[in-house]
C-alpha cells in the first residue's frame, strides 16, 4: 500500500530511502483499518505493512496493506530504518494485549506515533500521551490529558479538565464529562456516559450504555442505568 503521490514499493525487497515517513503497524484486525484510514486521511506517513502477532495472516492484506509477518521480523524493519509504529490491537472488555504490546514494542526502540484524525476536535490546551489514537468525530476539550496508548474511537467526548490514564479505551459514542478520572487500562463501554469529577479505578470496565454517578472502584465492572457492580445483577 502507498499513500497518494508516493513511489511503490516492496518493503520485503528493499532498502528505504525516506525511512523517517514509513510506518509499520500492528495488528491486523479491525482497529487495525480504522487507523489505516485515519493515517491516509492525514496523509503525513506511508505504511510500509501490518505486523500481525502469528504468522499464519502473513502475505494477507487489510484494505491493501499488506501482512508482512509476525513480530520476529520487528528488529529486520527496525535494523533497516523504520522506527515508527501503531497500535493496531484494540482494547475490547480487555486492554491487556493493547498494553502489552505497547510496551514489548517500546522495549525494541520503536516509536509509537500519535494519530489524530482529521475530523476530531482537539483543544489547544489538551495533553495526548504518545501512541494514542483518537478517531471521527471524537472530541477532546481544554485541559483534557490522556496518557500513552490510549484509544479515544470514534465519536467519544473527552471533556474538560479529564485524566484518561494509559492503555485506556473510551469506545464510540462514550462521554466523559467535566473533571473525570479514568484510571490505566480501563474500559468505557460505547454509549456510556460518567458524570462530571468522578473517579473511575485502574483496570475498571464501564458497559456499554451505562450511566456512572458514582466513582468505581480499580477492578470493578458496572452496567445499567445508574451504573451498578455488575455482581449486583447476577445475583438477581
Amino acid at each position: 500500500m502507498t499513500l497518494k503521490g508516493s513511489t511503490p514499493r516492496r518493503p520485503d525487497e528493499q532498502s528505504f530511502s525516506d525511512a523517517g515517513k514509513l510506518i509499520l503497524g500492528l495488528g491486523a484486525g479491525g482497529h487495525a483499518r480504522v487507523i489505516i484510514d485515519a493515517i491516509r486521511m492525514a496523509g503525513n506517513y506511508e505504511i510500509v505493512g501490518l505486523i500481525d502477532q502469528s504468522e499464519s495472516t502473513r502475505g494477507q492484506s487489510v484494505d491493501g496493506v499488506e501482512v508482512l509477518g509476525g513480530e520476529a521480523r520487528l528488529e529486520e524493519f527496525l535494523s533497516r530504518g523504520v522506527h515508527y509504529v501503531f497500535n493496531g490491537v484494540g482494547g475490547v472488555a480487555n486492554n491487556a494485549w493493547h498494553a502489552a504490546i505497547h510496551e514489548r514494542v517500546s522495549a525494541l526502540g520503536f516509536e509509537f506515533l500519535t494519530i489524530i484524525h482529521p475530523a476530531a476536535v482537539v483543544a489547544s490546551t489538551a495533553i495526548i500521551g504518545a501512541g494514542s489514537v483518537v478517531l471521527a468525530r471524537s472530541v477532546i476539550n481544554a485541559g483534557a490529558v490522556l496518557g500513552r496508548n490510549t484509544i479515544i474511537n470514534t465519536g467519544a467526548i473527552v471533556e474538560h479538565d479529564c485524566v484518561v490514564g494509559e492503555h485506556s479505551h473510551v469506545a464510540p459514542g462514550a462521554v466523559l464529562l467535566g473533571n473525570v478520572t479514568v484510571g490505566k487500562r480501563c474500559l468505557i463501554g460505547a454509549n456510556a456516559v460518567v458524570r462530571q469529577g468522578l473517579t473511575v479505578g485502574d483496570l475498571a470496565t464501564v458497559g456499554a450504555g451505562a450511566v456512572v454517578a458514582s466513582d468505581v472502584s480499580s477492578g470493578m465492572s458496572v452496567i445499567g442505568v445508574p451504573a451498578k457492580p455488575l455482581y449486583a445483577y447476577s445475583i438477581l
